[in-house]
Formats: structure tokens, C-alpha cells, sequence
């Protein structure tokens, strides 16, 4: 009662390589499959090496952007906080400045200890919450954009004001 054991790899039709052992028995040779892999060099085992690459790279730049945002916050904190220093001589509204600095930087804590995927998650759930809010909120966000940046973009020089005299650049007749 022996038997007899052969191993070895053979391409199916998907491109996977599978590794097979050919057993000798009483029964007979069987062939049995013991696992199914992609080839070394595959493309597909290629694709998916990218596909990590690049997951980590989202995933390391998503986290320094979110250490970035947690540092900003805990700087405004710190900014509302030395505002509030110089009304020494009025506790209530030091006292307002004091507690507003500390709801901020237990924010920034709060940006800084959980994952990205936690907070995607809660602005989700925030947005699901009041769709209302989201909308007014993204209006006038795009609005001060839009604000922002006709007022940085370039001006006519009324001709009262032009350095060059009118002359020298005719406008047309319309």
C-alpha cells in the first residue's frame, strides 16, 4: 500500500498557474489541485504590485495632507488663544476667547488621532444627516471662490488713470 506523490505547475486557460500533485494509489493516478497562483512575472501579479504601490502612496499622501490640516487647526487654536490674551482686563470675553481656543485644538487632536477612513466616514454620515446644511455650505463656499478670485484676477486700468495715452492703442468702433 504505497504512494507514489508528483508535483508540479501547469497553465489552466484564465493565464494562473496551478500547482498540481499527481498521486498514485490503489485507485489509481489522480490528479489533485493544491492551490492556484498568478506566474512570478505575470501581468496580472504586476498589476496588482502597482495597484498596492499605488494604494500605499494615496494612503502615506492622505496622511501627511490630514497631519498638515490637524497642524493648521491646532494654529488657529493657538492664534484665537493670543487674541484672547489681550483682553486681560475683561475675564468674560478672555474666558470666550480661552474656551473657543480649546474647542479648536481638541478638534485639531481629534483630526490628528483618527484615520483617514474615520473621518471620511463621519463627514459622510454628517452629510447624510442634514443634506440641508451640505448645500448651503457648498453654495457658499463656491461663491466666496468665485469672489476670491475675480478679485485676484487682473482689472482694467480705467483710461483716466492709463500711464499710455489713449492714442497710441485705438479701440475699435462698434
Amino acid at each position: 500500500m504505497s504512494d507514489r506523490t508528483a508535483s508540479g505547475t501547469a497553465r489552466v486557460a484564465s493565464g494562473c498557474y496551478c500547482a498540481m500533485r499527481m498521486v498514485q494509489g490503489e485507485g489509481g493516478a489522480h490528479m489533485l489541485d493544491v492551490g492556484q497562483d498568478q506566474a512570478p512575472g505575470s501581468a496580472a501579479s504586476r498589476r496588482g504590485d502597482l495597484a498596492g504601490t499605488i494604494r500605499d502612496e494615496a494612503a502615506g499622501y492622505a496622511e501627511k495632507r490630514k497631519a498638515d490640516a490637524a497642524r493648521i487647526v491646532s494654529d488657529v487654536a493657538e492664534a484665537i488663544r493670543a487674541s484672547g490674551s489681550g483682553f486681560s482686563e475683561q475675564p468674560n470675553v478672555k474666558a470666550f476667547f480661552d474656551e473657543a481656543a480649546e474647542g479648536i485644538a481638541e478638534f485639531s487632536e481629534g483630526i490628528a488621532h483618527r484615520t483617514f477612513s474615520e473621518l471620511y466616514d463621519e463627514v459622510d454620515a454628517a452629510v447624510r444627516r442634514r443634506p440641508g446644511v451640505t448645500v448651503a455650505a457648498a453654495a457658499l463656499a463656491g461663491f466666496a471662490l468665485v469672489r476670491w478670485f475675480r478679485a485676484s484676477g487682473i482689472r482694467p486700468i480705467p483710461r483716466s488713470r492709463a500711464v499710455v495715452s489713449a492714442d497710441v492703442f485705438p479701440t475699435p468702433e462698434v
